[in-house]
């Protein structure tokens, strides 16, 4: 481990799962002066059009936050990020004919300091894990995503309801795209989960919860990403884990980190 600044620990995997012969999703991590940037990415339309979606979702964010990291990685800037985003998947989703409604649910968050930027839209997921109990922050942007949200539907009902797989808002669906946004501060022995829903909707949170307390972040990725395989996953498997060692009001760098594509 390289210990040159021992504030977080950061690991991500994605994986095609056991059944999807493409790998539609995209992960990026990226450190800059003043933090760090996780972005999940999960894609959606025919004929590998979600995967140059998500993959162009990933490169636009960090192209925007890096032009950006010199005013500091804040909300603002990545809201602007965001939103750019979205212009370009829908510009080239309506100028090539076999791009036509591609789009992506992405989850993005930055690190810079004590304090978790994040923007979200779609069913890729953001969780907390504090003190043992496990949380989602994010909210799902999908058909029953939104009705459980109003009591309509209960999670278990949600879980095998057949229209679970409806997603209501994703980058590149339409020109002004409506993406949440929210903060969270963060302390040292928080464990943070980013992922698409190849993960979560075979793994219940116990089994997440599980997982995050392994010993590191690799250990907790592996896990997660064998466990949704052994589970007979249906999509496409993306996990980032980051754990938080300690807090400073500057540079959030991590220790170590590593990337695997299967």
């Amino acid at each position: 481990m390289n210990a040159l600044n021992p504030k977080i620990e950061f690991f991500q995997l994605t994986d095609k799962g056991p059944v999807r012969e493409n790998n539609e999703d995209a992960i990026g991590f990226y450190q800059y002066d003043d933090g760090v940037l996780a972005i999940v990415a999960d894609g959606l339309g025919a004929h590998n059009a979600g995967e140059v979606a998500s993959a162009l979702a990933v490169r636009v964010l960090e192209r925007e936050m890096s032009g950006s990291s010199g005013t500091g990685l804040s909300m603002k800037n990545l809201r602007n990020a965001m939103r750019q985003a979205n212009l370009e998947i829908y510009q080239k989703a309506i100028t090539v004919p076999e791009l036509s409604r591609m789009g992506a649910a992405v989850i993005a968050s930055v690190l810079t300091g004590n304090v978790l930027f994040t923007a979200h839209i779609g069913d890729c997921r953001l969780y907390l894990l504090r003190d043992g109990v496990l949380t989602q922050q994010s909210k799902d942007h999908t058909w029953v995503g939104e009705r459980v949200q109003y009591g309509i539907l209960t999670p278990e009902e949600a879980r095998a309801h057949p229209y679970r797989h409806l997603i209501t808002r994703y980058l590149g669906n339409e020109l002004l795209a409506s993406i949440d946004f929210f903060k969270l501060e963060v302390m040292p022995g928080d464990t943070v989960l980013q992922c698409s829903d190849g993960a979560y909707e075979v793994l219940l949170d116990a089994d997440l919860a599980e997982a995050l307390r392994s010993d590191g972040p690799e250990a907790a990725c592996t896990k997660i990403v064998k466990g949704a395989r052994d589970a007979g996953s249906e999509d496409n498997i993306s996990v980032q884990v980051l754990s938080v060692r300690s807090t400073g009001a500057h540079t959030a760098q991590p220790s170590w980190w590593r990337q695997l594509w299967r």
